[in-house]
């Protein structure tokens, strides 16, 4: 094997070799399983994992997730802002929006937004905002930068935000005849502190014209994160699965954002969702969530992936539950996620969210058996 030593101590580099030894005897992928450890893996290599029984991959992705972190799993005290559901490019997987001029179509003033939040940090003492709305073209540029040096200025630059999607970024340099760097440095400017993954679903044109197709493609998706960690802003990245994707486009999802990686070293985490289905248009093809097992295999395999490269994966408790995201620990997640105060858009799906506090976030954490520990917006170690 040719693992980085830096990386990879002797110890864990030879329990790795028996790994491959064993995938290769029983299940003959150990060739593509060591390309991928090694850092070089192919859309063929992925998909051959893929097939694996649940429980080796879970073994695999929690070995290495034990050389990155060993047994302490991240969380963040945070809450959603989610400052309107008016949105016109009306993707068939979103329950939330609302078409322009619907009696129950809402938008969040300035004020209102701000107040939300300064009353949300005084109360939870978060320390991060989660911004995303819809893509109402009508809400100008100013709006967003009001709001950001406000939330900075009355929370005592305490509260980091963690804002706007690709597509929201995307209309509005748009509407406003400017370039994404443009929009993007006002935005920094104001108080922006790192762009979330959202609105990446898979990273596929074919999927996308399916489930989304007034969305950017693609390539859009992937030149507005490049900008933006150009431009020194750290990002999250996401894929939602479990809808019309196949195993290879998924494979292709995790080597761009791997290439994406590799080039700007600035995506800090990494967070697989599943598709709900309830009250959107696409449950008519898709009526049925996937499964908890498809969580496990998407964390297992992304850990497998992205090795230490992306180092903090999501448990992603907010779709899959508690039950299961402590499951998911032990499959390759050590990133728990936030507590999502105020978080509107899955409820829409008809699914109920738990309200999560620092204490119950540790003690589900230690219950999985797991150390946890209070980060912020960076993934930085905090004291309460």
């Amino acid at each position: 094997m040719t693992v980085d030593r830096e990386n990879y101590n002797y110890v864990d580099m030879l329990a790795l070799e028996s790994i491959i030894k064993v995938l290769d005897d029983e299940y003959g992928v150990g060739s593509n399983f060591e390309r991928i450890i090694e850092g070089r893996p192919s859309v063929k290599d992925i998909i051959s994992i893929y097939k694996l029984p649940l429980p080796l991959l879970g073994y695999i992705s929690s070995r290495i997730t034990h050389i990155i972190s060993g047994k302490k799993v991240s969380y963040i005290v945070n809450m959603i802002l989610n400052y309107t559901n008016v949105c016109v490019v009306g993707c068939k997987f979103c329950a939330f929006y609302r078409k322009p001029f619907s009696r129950d179509v809402y938008k969040y003033s300035i004020d209102e937004v701000v107040k939300n939040v300064v009353e949300t940090w005084k109360k939870y003492k978060i320390r991060q905002v989660l911004i995303q709305g819809g893509v109402d073209p009508s809400i100008p540029l100013e709006y967003y930068e009001e709001i950001f040096r406000r939330i900075k200025s009355e929370t005592k630059n305490e509260v980091a935000i963690h804002g706007l999607s690709v597509v929201e970024v995307y209309w509005i340099a748009k509407t406003n005849r400017m370039s994404i760097a443009e929009v993007i440095n006002r935005l920094v400017e104001a108080g922006l502190d790192s762009l979330p993954g959202a609105g990446a679903e898979v990273l596929s044109d074919r999927v996308r014209k399916l489930i989304s197709p007034l969305k950017p493609s693609t390539s859009i998706w992937i030149n507005v994160m490049d900008t933006a960690m150009k431009l020194g802003v750290p990002i999250s990245a996401t894929m939602m699965y479990g809808h019309l994707e196949t195993l290879e486009e998924r494979a292709h999802h995790l080597l761009s954002l791997l290439e994406l990686q590799r080039k700007r070293k600035l995506i800090m985490a990494f967070i697989a969702w599943n598709f709900e289905p309830g009250r959107t248009e696409l449950e008519k093809t898709i009526p049925y969530p996937a499964g908890g097992s498809e969580l496990l295999r998407n964390i297992a395999i992304s850990r497998i992936v992205f090795r230490h490269e992306i180092p903090w994966i999501q448990a992603g408790w907010l779709t899959a539950g508690e039950r299961l995201a402590q499951v998911s620990l032990t499959y390759g997640a050590n990133d728990w996620g936030g507590t999502l105060y105020g978080e509107k858009v899955l409820p829409a799906t008809g699914l109920s969210l738990p309200l999560l506090v620092r204490s119950r976030i540790e003690n589900i954490i230690r219950s999985a058996g797991f150390i946890p520990f209070e980060r912020d917006n960076w993934y930085r170690p905090v004291s309460n």
